[in-house]
């Protein structure tokens, strides 16, 4: 009797044969696939739990503040790190000065924590070494100025993370109502001694006088401008050429009285909101400042340069750093270090240029490729060679700041 097969049924048993005999590879690679609900079921790290970190502005950012770069950085490592979470308390410099003072109970104080760019407002046996957690590769990448101010005694007790850098902001229309040409490119000390002369003059309306400033600048505890102006040559601490300026522009009444005593907002009205100076020695805030105002039609054109600098040797003191508070719990400590690390990726060092500031590694690149007044202090950055964590040069800077400032003074005093 002739068993007859249905075509159908025969391509069954083929297809079955097929799958049997290729089942070992095909399993193989249905596992290797991912599984569509591994996202539900994440394995929790080892730890989870809150950590805290206190965020204080001792840097201004071109934009305002670090916050919101510092959230979205938060937002990713809390993605990658589930049932772990970052708490950002933002303080000022003062109600910081004031957790460390007398007897602090260290269950009140933070995980991660800014570190001040001159003062050592924390005890250096609280922070933490965090040598054993950065290989010499990683050490390479940061720029050694930010890299040599988060290390002391030999210890790195933080890891930097951001930027800042001066600038000169000429008053474009001033300048050329006072037949100021402002060269392309970097401009030198002679130049800036012709421009801002010119720019020095009183103006008579009927009885009353207005006197126009052709400098000015300010000084605050974490930012002063005028110690990277009389600092100026790699062979040299201090510039003399630069610093006999300063004497020279404040003899021929160059400089508003009192201004090395004062603030960023002084300065600012003067040069901003009366319109009354030619050019004013300020960080990126400036630069920002004046786009913001020329956006509501109130502001005035502005040429940004950078400072004279004749070779590499210039000081720099606008850089942010973290630091980790002292610990027990290895395994929230190294989480601390994942977070620190996070902040100097690539994509988080580019996406700084959001908030006006600039990269601490060096293989990111420059940022600011499309922002010609940006692009020029980016690289003016090259040129710095010392920071607060060179503490013999921060030292005779700021003897002879005080000698400049005792000579003006006096100068003022003789008006």
């Amino acid at each position: 009797m002739n068993l007859k097969v249905k075509p159908f049924t025969l391509f069954l048993y083929v297809a079955l044969l097929v799958i049997l005999l290729a089942w070992p590879a095909l399993s193989k690679n249905l596992r290797s696939l991912p599984d569509p609900l591994e996202p539900l079921f994440r394995k929790k790290p080892e730890w989870t739990g809150l950590i805290t970190l206190w965020n204080v502005s001792f840097i201004d950012c071109g934009t305002g503040s670090n916050t919101r770069w510092l959230n979205l950085q938060i937002e990713k490592f809390e993605k990658q790190n589930p049932g772990v979470f970052i708490d950002v308390r933002n303080i000022t410099p003062d109600r910081m000065k004031m957790y460390f003072q007398g007897n602090t109970r260290e269950n009140i104080l933070p995980d991660i924590i800014a570190l001040p760019v001159y003062e050592d407002i924390i005890p250096p046996d609280l922070l933490m070494d965090l040598d054993e957690f950065f290989s010499q590769e990683e050490l390479k990448r940061l720029n050694p100025v930010a890299y040599k101010h988060v290390v002391r005694d030999g210890k790195m007790i933080g890891v930097p993370y951001m930027t800042g850098a001066y600038a000169l902001v000429f008053n474009a229309q001033l300048a050329h109502e006072k037949g100021v040409i402002i060269p392309e490119g970097q401009v030198d000390h002679a130049f800036l001694d012709s421009a801002v002369r010119a720019m020095t003059f009183t103006e008579k309306a009927g009885k009353a006088e207005k006197r126009y400033y052709g400098f000015c600048t300010y000084s605050a505890p974490y930012s002063r401008p005028l110690l990277s102006i009389i600092h100026g040559r790699q062979d040299k601490i201090v510039d003399e050429r630069a610093y006999g300026y300063l004497i020279q522009w404040h003899r021929a009444r160059v400089f508003p009285p009192g201004m090395t005593d004062f603030s960023y907002d002084q300065a600012w009205d003067l040069f901003a909101g009366q319109g009354r100076v030619g050019v004013m020695l300020a960080n990126t805030r400036a630069i920002y400042h004046m786009r913001a105002l020329q956006k509501s039609g109130r502001g005035f054109e502005i040429a940004v340069k950078s400072l004279p600098a004749d070779k590499k040797g210039l000081f720099l003191d606008q850089i942010a750093a973290f630091g980790i508070l002292r610990s027990d719990n290895r395994i929230k400590l190294e989480l601390c270090v994942s977070f620190l690390k996070g902040l100097l990726e690539d994509r988080a060092q580019q996406e700084l240029k959001t908030i006006g500031m600039f990269p601490v590694i060096t293989t990111v690149g420059d940022i600011y490729a499309d922002d010609p007044q940006m692009h020029q202090l980016e690289a003016w950055l090259k040129n710095c060679a010392y920071g607060p964590g060179d503490e013999k040069v921060v030292q005779i800077l700021e003897e002879e700041y005080e000698r400049l400032k005792q000579e003006l003074n006096v100068q003022s005093l003789s008006h």
